[in-house]
């Protein structure tokens, strides 16, 4: 048995099967060995691959038997989910192969997957049935006693009684019309048996047996007046509710009697009635609850009426058939698929699920296409969504309150005004001196972030050609740039691929081809990390992917939350994911923001990138990957990642997809052509547009993936970046900022390894006040002139600006560290933990800095 037949894992998709097999212990129990003994403390429950488990209650001395459990069943769940102690003895029959899962997995599998505690409900609705059936002779004892309380009854009250035995609820106006001499009998004799309701419109009755007598009474009448009569009042019973809309007494007949299109029906007509109690309510979700689910999931009327009446009751449940429903997806409207997913929306909510409920209404936004394609995309979109909430608001230098918000407008406004009223100073012009204070404005926004990064771009450009400070067609001029369309293709391409799923299925197969030890596992992260970062241009992506993968294998080895074995492998998985982005063109979307600032005067090709920057590769590998060893040196791990596991994980990803050939055609694709630049002279931008028409034409990249999968937001803030740079230029900005710097700067110029280092330097402290792209292009714009004095060609000022404005000293520094962090859920490693690497991150770029500044020499990179 494979774990996609086990029952537990029914509603899991194949790429979570995948990811939850690195998560579970895989255990062989050899004939009769003890699995565990009734009393002993339960953190976790089994789940049976193959063989066979008996269970016993007693004593060792005085065991009986209770139960044997065969392939797919699960034991040990009631401990695991409450704590208390093993409530029986488990041992082997035979030869047994078992997962085991512990508690805290267990919880989040509960938490993030509606189907799993599905399962769990059924399945102690199974064992209580069972323990129902044991109760069958102390029921037949009540029966005998019920037949001579009837005995000594009057006819009327015993006949009454037996009638009311054939319904769920019978009601006063009924029993009337069947007896009418009711207002006669005493009722004092049938109290014990009926529980009496008052309607409270209107005063009425209703009868209802009590639980406890109901079979009994039920299994007399039929022996007084036979199943031909006894079906008679039902059908009679029937009609009465049905023309007087009663629904309550109508909806709990239907559902006694198995009557699974009548209550579709009836529950129609309800709900367009519209008129509904709570009480109503209850009824409906009760009856909707016994329809069968293929029913309910192929009716997307009926199933949005069941997920609106799950809301308040059990949305768990309502999530599960909402999945169906879109795993099946035929049938299904655009305006129904949209409708359902706003109710899942809501479902998701009410359950503190914030994250899926974003994935919903994304959903339903999307309003066409295949359900289950977009609904896995979303998932894939949002699954680091809480984790960059969390690094945006940890990343801020000062808290956005509304104090600070209104004393830095007042001061950006301050500094526009004093800009244009101050006499020109350093030689610039008048519009010279207004271009400074919009951008130090800018800063002012940037720093205390009370709008979007984009939001403050786009207000730059609409003051310079507001003011008269350019022309509008400089201030939009970075729109128009090869480098802008770049980035639009470079991000298209990694919605592909990070749709696709295959960086999980890279990540998978790097980790096999690496022996399963610590260490052996550290290396295959390694290897993870390098062949991914030209696939896809995002630090925080891959991240996103590679953190939480190192805290697979750190659970799958036995490693506590931010022991040394858990923080070296996330560390080590932060640092190779993230932090290799300036290594290759392609590694970071900022690597083209920045590079595309001065790339029209000394082009640079993928392949001439990977060779500048390959000994600052080694050297990043060697310090980084050694520091890390060595600051968690001496870890052993309880167990070693299992190859069977490994390969298990891979054959439930199964073959390639279409997406993901697609996928791995446009990027390797595209790569060997920049690779092969030199002999076909094609652009990097014209080579990405042509695996760009490849995916839109093969499907890969529709519309939806194309509006959503895109980061529009950063696409404006960057083509305004690059007509910041142009704008600075034309006014004289940067030839003033060159000045003013290098009076500061200008005793480093003599040396290229020290001015390299204090540029480094000099990153470092802006990145204590201004973070990411907006450091960079500062630093960038800055900084060029005074590279050229230096002799040094402004590719090698780029990277070591790249390497250099992404520290994490401090933890807000970094946005990068902190998706990492975030990614794992806090638990990989603390901020002590990462503090330690964070120096040794700072060190490594001072060494890169000096080290490899031969090498440039030799390259002509330096004069």
């Amino acid at each position: 048995m494979h774990i996609t037949d086990i029952r537990m894992f029914a509603g899991l998709s194949k790429m979570e099967l995948a990811k939850l097999l690195g998560k579970l212990e895989r255990r062989r129990l050899a004939p009769g060995e003890l699995l565990f003994e009734q009393g002993d403390p339960g953190g976790s429950l089994f789940l049976i691959e193959r063989g066979a488990i008996e269970l016993f209650s007693g004593a060792e001395d005085a065991r009986r038997s209770l139960a044997v459990l065969a392939e797919g069943d699960s034991l040990g769940e009631m401990a695991a989910l409450t704590g208390e102690a093993r409530t029986a003895t488990a041992i082997a029959s035979t030869e047994c192969f078992l997962y085991e899962i512990d508690r805290d997995t267990l919880d989040r599998l509960i938490e993030e997957h509606p189907a799993i505690s599905s399962y769990f409900i059924r399945l102690l609705s199974e064992r209580l049935t069972a323990t129902n059936a044991r109760l069958q002779a102390s029921k037949e004892s009540r029966a005998a006693w019920i037949a001579s309380e009837l005995q000594a009854m009057g006819e009327a009250e015993a006949s009454f009684l037996l009638w009311c035995a054939s319904f769920p609820i019978a009601t006063e106006e009924l029993a009337a019309s069947v007896f009418p001499t009711m207002a006669e009998m005493d009722e004092s004799r049938w109290r014990t048996f009926l529980r009496v309701e008052t309607v409270p419109e209107g005063g009425r009755r209703r009868f209802r047996v009590r639980p406890a007598y109901q079979g009994a009474l039920s299994d007399a009448a039929v022996e007084r007046v036979g199943l031909a009569a006894k079906r008679e009042w039902i059908e009679r019973a029937m009609r009465h509710y049905e023309a007087a809309d009663d629904w309550i007494p109508l909806l709990a007949l239907y559902e006694a009697e198995g009557e699974a299109s009548r209550i579709v029906d009836a529950i129609r007509r309800w709900a367009r009635a519209g008129r509904e109690s709570t009480e109503e309510e209850e009824a409906a979700f009760h009856a909707l609850r016994g329809v069968p689910r293929p029913t309910l999931t192929a009716d997307a009327e009926l199933l949005t009426t069941f997920l609106s009446l799950c809301r308040e009751r059990e949305p768990e449940l309502g999530l599960e058939l909402l999945e169906e429903a879109l795993d099946r997806g035929e049938g299904l409207s655009a305006a129904e698929r949209a409708s359902l997913c706003e109710q899942g929306a809501g479902l998701a909510r009410v359950l503190q699920r914030h994250r899926l409920a974003l994935d919903y209404l994304r959903l339903a936004e999307a309003g066409s296409g295949d359900a289950r394609q977009e609904y896995e995309l979303a998932k894939l979109q949002a699954s680091s969504r809480k984790s960059r909430l969390l690094t945006e608001r940890a990343s801020r230098f000062v808290k956005a309150t509304q104090w600070n918000a209104a004393l830095t407008i007042a001061l950006a406004i301050a500094c526009i005004a004093i800009s244009f009223l101050l006499p020109p100073v350093a030689g610039l012009s008048r519009e010279g001196m207004g271009f400074i204070g919009i951008g130090i404005a800018a800063v002012l926004l940037w720093i205390v972030n009370i709008v979007p990064d984009y939001v403050v771009a786009l207000g730059m450009a609409m003051l310079w050609a507001t003011f008269g400070l350019v022309e509008p067609e400089v201030a939009l001029s970075g729109f128009g740039s090869e480098t802008w369309l770049y980035m639009v293709f470079i991000m298209a391409l990694s919605a592909v691929v990070t749709r696709s799923g295959i960086l999980y299925r890279f990540s998978l197969h790097a980790l096999k081809r690496f022996p399963s030890s610590y260490r052996g596992q550290a290396w295959g992260i390694v290897a993870g990390g390098l062949l991914l970062n030209p696939l896809i241009p995002s630090s925080s992506a891959k991240v996103s992917l590679g953190v939480p993968i190192a805290r697979t294998i750190s659970e799958s080895m036995g490693f506590k939350d931010r022991s040394d074995g858990a923080a070296g492998l996330g560390l080590t998985a932060m640092t190779f994911y993230g932090f290799t982005a300036p290594f290759v063109l392609t590694g970071s979307y900022t690597n083209a923001m920045a590079y595309g600032l001065v790339e029209s005067a000394a082009p640079v090709g993928w392949l001439d990138w990977a060779l500048y920057a390959l000994p600052a590769g080694i050297v990043f590998t060697a310090i980084l990957f050694g520091g890390v060893s060595l600051s968690f040196r001496g870890v052993r791990a309880a167990k070693s990642v299992s190859a069977d596991v490994l390969n298990e994980q891979l054959r439930l990803l199964g073959p390639l997809s279409a997406r993901e050939r697609d996928a791995l055609i446009a990027v390797v694709g595209a790569i060997v052509l920049m690779v092969l630049q030199p002999l076909h002279g094609l652009a990097n931008v014209w080579i990405l547009l042509l695996a760009f028409a490849y995916t839109i034409i093969r499907g890969a990249l529709d519309r939806q993936t194309l509006l959503t999968g895109i980061d529009w937001s950063f696409l404006l803030f960057l083509g305004v970046a690059f007509s910041f740079a142009a704008a600075a230029s034309r006014l004289g900005v940067v030839d003033a900022l060159t000045g003013a710097l290098g009076e500061g700067m200008g005793a480093f110029a003599a040396s290229p390894a020290i001015f390299l280092a204090a540029v480094a330097l000099l990153s470092f402290a802006v990145t204590l006040v201004i973070r990411d792209d907006p450091a960079v292009i500062l630093l960038v714009v800055a900084l060029l002139p005074l590279a050229e004095q230096a002799g040094v060609h402004p590719w090698v000022l780029v990277f070591v600006v790249l390497l250099s404005t992404d520290p994490f000293f401090f933890t807000y520094q970094s946005p990068t560290y902190l998706t990492a962090y975030f990614s794992s859920e806090e638990a990989s490693f603390s901020h002590r933990q990462g503090r330690r690497v964070g120096l040794l991150y700072g060190l490594t770029v001072l060494a890169i800095a000096v080290l490899c500044v031969p090498y440039w020499r030799w390259l002509g990179l330096i004069w």
